[in-house]
């Protein structure tokens, strides 16, 4: 038997071969299949995991540029409120309503006055006639002073203005701070949405780095080469740079707007009605001056101290010393940010937010219009006429038509809208819940450029 199993494999020795050969392929295949298969099964749980902790930590840092927005709020509307007073002048005019009763009060006050002054002219006579010395010698010493006549009266009481002053002041101090509001509201919104980003991407990387080499200093393959950590000092200095707009900056934004709507409304009548259509007209054109007048190209400086000057304002305002604010890691976050602020991404998104406030805040002073009454419909078509009979009444005809074709929009005075675009521009700043920062903050263009700044390849890794 075993003679016969050997003839067998002798003669077919290739075949069974060739076989064994296959079969062994086939197993090895296998078993690299099933190892490359399980690789590819770890890696893919490996980068969903990593994908689930990037979108937890841009999650997470979304909700902290809200805290920190909402922290830096107050420091920046108390300075708008305190600058654009509105509230002073409408406490100015009051006192102006109040003024004919004190003027009143006052003559009734003098005949009394007249009165004790006689009754005090006997005795004050001789008092009067012993110190007519000491009144000469001291019409002669103010002769003598040259500037005498020229000094300021001290306890003067300031120019008394009209109604129609004050109103006028109110009418642009409550378009603009509105405005200024809605402009600066925009740009910290932004300014701390792409600081905040750029830290948390930075300390991303610096936790994938300390993991991956801890301290043995090996080098990780990443697109760029890895030069330094971000310190917690740099951060903060990083952070800091808001300062610089919320205490600087924005008074050069409010100058600005200032000058853009005291050329837009400055002729606005206190008396005239305004439909709703009309008011949003008014604050685009506003918004088209701030454009033509060069904003764009001021926002640059307006959020961060560029230029020796600035900078040394920056530095001596906060105690800080160049050597401690301006080392290699905070340099090239600084530069990073200034790119980013003059890029077209940020000016698309910047005239997306405003855009976006104007448009809320509009919608909100829709509820100081009256609801608009509907055209009356006209009672009928003009009957034929037929030969013999006289024509209908042509007057009565065009009077309906004028009618039918008149403006159904409702209309509001304008001083009867400045207290409401006042009070809004606090609610812009200080709401509680603050839904204008809810919305411009929740918008799809913020929300973009955090995802783009978040997952730039430029940090600080420089190629």
């Amino acid at each position: 038997m075993l003679d016969g199993a050997w003839n067998f494999v002798r003669r077919h020795q290739r075949k069974l071969a060739i076989g064994a050969g296959v079969v062994g392929g086939l197993y090895y295949s296998g078993k690299l299949l099933a190892n490359r298969l399980l690789e590819m099964q770890g890696a893919a749980v490996k980068e969903r995991a990593a994908k689930d902790n990037i979108r937890r930590r841009f999650d997470q840092n979304q909700r902290d540029c809200m805290f920190t927005i909402m922290s830096l709020l107050p420091e920046l509307s108390e300075q708008v409120l305190r600058e654009v007073d509105v509230e002073r002048l409408i406490a100015e005019l009051r006192a102006i309503n109040k003024r004919p009763v004190a003027d009143s009060q006052a003559v009734e006050e003098k005949p009394e006055s007249r009165e004790a002054s006689s009754a005090d002219a006997s005795t004050g006579r001789s008092t009067s006639e012993s110190s007519a010395g000491d009144a000469n010698a001291e019409r002669t010493s103010d002769a003598a002073s040259p500037d005498a006549n020229h000094l300021p009266d001290v306890n003067a009481a300031p120019p008394k203005r009209s109604k129609v002053e004050i109103w006028e002041d109110i009418k642009i101090q409550s378009f603009t701070r509105t405005l200024i509001a809605v402009y600066t509201e925009s740009l910290l919104t932004m300014l701390v949405h792409v600081q905040l980003n750029m830290i948390g991407r930075t300390t991303y990387l610096d936790s994938v780095i300390g993991k991956y080499t801890g301290d043995t200093g090996d080098q990780v393959a990443l697109e760029g080469r890895y030069e330094s950590r971000l310190s917690l000092a740099d951060e903060q200095n990083f952070l800091m740079l808001s300062w610089w707009f919320l205490n600087r900056g924005w008074r050069t934004l409010m100058a600005r707007v200032s000058k853009a709507t005291e050329h837009c409304i400055g002729q606005l009548s206190l008396k005239e009605r305004l439909s709703h259509r009309e008011l949003t007209s008014l604050f685009n054109n506003i918004h088209i001056k701030l454009r033509e007048d060069g904003l764009v190209q001021l926002l640059p400086e307006i959020l961060l101290p560029l230029g020796e000057e600035r900078t040394d304002d920056y530095l001596t305002a906060n105690r800080l010393t160049s050597s401690q604010v301006f080392t290699p890691v905070f340099v090239r976050l600084l530069d990073q940010l200034r790119d980013v602020i003059e890029s077209s991404d940020f000016l698309y998104v910047f005239n997306c937010c405003i855009d976006r406030l104007t448009l809320q805040l509009l919608e909100t002073l829709q509820e100081s219009f009256p609801e608009s009454v509907p055209a009356p419909t006209p009672s009928g078509p003009l009957p034929p006429t037929v030969e013999g009979e006289s024509a209908p009444d042509l007057d009565n005809v065009v009077k309906e038509f004028e009618v039918y074709s008149a403006s159904s929009e409702s209309r509001v005075v304008v001083v009867q809208l400045l207290p409401r675009i006042a009070r809004e521009g606090h609610q812009i700043l200080n709401g509680v819940p603050n839904q204008y920062l809810e919305n411009v903050s929740a918008s799809r263009e913020i929300q973009a450029l955090s995802a783009a700044v978040y997952t730039a390849e430029n940090s600080v890794y420089s190629p």
